[in-house]
């Protein structure tokens, strides 16, 4: 069987505690184009192999084995092999877990780590209690706070370390840095204030006064994705919220700057693992 036959599977679920999501999903197809979680992704492999880029280094996540990515980080993601990886994760959002982690020594800070894969057997086996807890109908909000605690825990207590510093992958100095640093900030701000827009590299060019050829080129080094790919993973953004809110997809569609449905689909599905329908069933269990 041709490996384009074979199907993934994925289910996401919105849990009772606020900005927790869970996804679980077994991957044999589907490949992660580059993106980033505004959330830090805690993932399990249960069996088979990931395979992803991030920091700009290549990356296998083997069975057994956690894996971390920072929030705001860059990366892609596929099956190392044809029989690809079964995998769960979390995905927590730290505004909303503060309250929950204020006044713990080493947890009230953001979840940040150093370390991206380990072998744990203890984070691992807490990894697997959350997700039951979490995912099982009518579980107790309380119980589920206490498992995602016992997580934080153990994590800080493996990996122990904080966020490296964003990388810049420019070799200029002094002020000419800065007016890099500048450029890459306004054309965020402006694909932000232009998600629904048909973007020109011109009109990026002129914004900030950098060639085109050199913008694309700065913008990728320090952001970890071209600008065409940032303008989709902020539509990306806008459509998980209004798709949470209930608006049919083909409107969303629309409203987010898709050229239809099923544009959507396959953008929704290449940043996030899912499609708009498998997103808006875990919001309702949720």
């Amino acid at each position: 069987m041709s490996r384009g036959r074979i199907r993934d599977t994925a289910a996401l679920w919105r849990p009772a505690v606020e900005g927790v999501e869970v996804l679980h999903a077994h991957f044999r197809v589907h490949e992660y184009t580059r993106h980033a979680h505004e959330s830090t992704t805690v993932a399990l492999v249960d069996s088979g192999a990931a395979s992803f880029v991030y920091r700009g280094e290549h990356v296998v996540a083997p069975a057994g084995s956690t894996f971390v990515i920072n929030a705001g980080a860059v990366h892609t993601g596929r099956a190392l092999t044809d029989q690809g990886y079964r995998y769960r994760v979390l995905y927590l959002d730290q505004a909303a877990l503060t309250p929950l982690l204020a006044g713990e020594p080493g947890l009230d800070g953001p979840l940040a780590f150093d370390e991206t894969i380990v072998r744990d057997g203890r984070v691992a086996g807490l990894l697997d209690r959350a997700h039951r807890v979490l995912t099982a109908t009518g579980t107790e909000p309380l119980r589920q706070q206490q498992a995602l605690l016992e997580v934080c825990h153990a994590l800080r207590e493996r990996f122990r370390g904080r966020a490296r510093a964003g990388r810049v992958a420019v070799d200029d100095v002094g002020r000419e840095v800065d007016h890099h640093h500048r450029a890459v900030a306004l054309v965020r701000d402006y694909l932000e204030a232009h998600a629904t827009d048909k973007v020109l590299l011109q009109d990026l060019a002129t914004l900030t006064g950098v060639s085109a050829y050199r913008l694309v080129r700065i913008f990728s080094g320090t952001v970890g994705m071209p600008p065409h790919a940032y303008q989709n993973q902020v539509r990306i953004r806008r459509a998980r919220r209004l798709l949470a809110l209930g608006i049919p997809a083909a409107n969303v569609a629309t409203l987010v700057g898709f050229c239809d449905q099923p544009h959507l689909i396959r953008m929704f599905k290449k940043y996030t693992g899912v499609t708009p329908a498998q997103f808006v069933a875990g919001v309702r269990c949720g």
